[in-house]
């Protein structure tokens, strides 16, 4: 009866330590999780930060179609968007025929402006001269 006892009590002690590996586990699935999903929200609203356009290693050339969309996603945010010193703000919800004179196959040289936090505040983009 003794065996049987002691056997028993390794038994529900193999049972408590089990359980507690698997809470202790499932406590950590849950922190990392929360840190996981806090890490994407601070990603995503970085996008126009320092971070993404600051001390890049080329000079980066827009084509006129990337300008149209860039203007377009825009609209709604707090982002000022210019194309050669004229401010456009299109919303193809409101007026869907409204037109921004950009040649598609221009290219263009983006200037970004920031405040002090390091939020884009105005994108301007200049047409370059080809040179033939």
């Amino acid at each position: 009866m003794f065996r049987n006892t002691q056997q028993m009590m390794l038994f529900c002690t193999a049972v408590v330590l089990f359980v507690t590996a698997c809470l202790y586990g499932q406590a950590n699935v849950k922190m990392l999780r929360g840190a996981l999903n806090d890490r994407v929200k601070t990603n995503a609203a970085m996008e126009g930060r320092i971070h993404n356009t600051h001390l890049t290693s080329e000079i980066i050339r827009y084509t006129g179609d990337e300008v149209l969309h860039t203007v377009r996603q825009m609209t709604g945010t707090g982002v000022q968007v210019e194309v050669n010193g004229y401010g456009y703000v299109i919303d193809p919800l409101i007026d869907p025929s409204a037109m921004i004179p950009v040649e598609l196959d221009g290219n263009y040289r983006p200037d970004y402006y920031r405040n002090e936090s390091g939020e884009l505040v105005k994108l301007s983009f200049w047409k370059e001269v080809q040179r033939q």
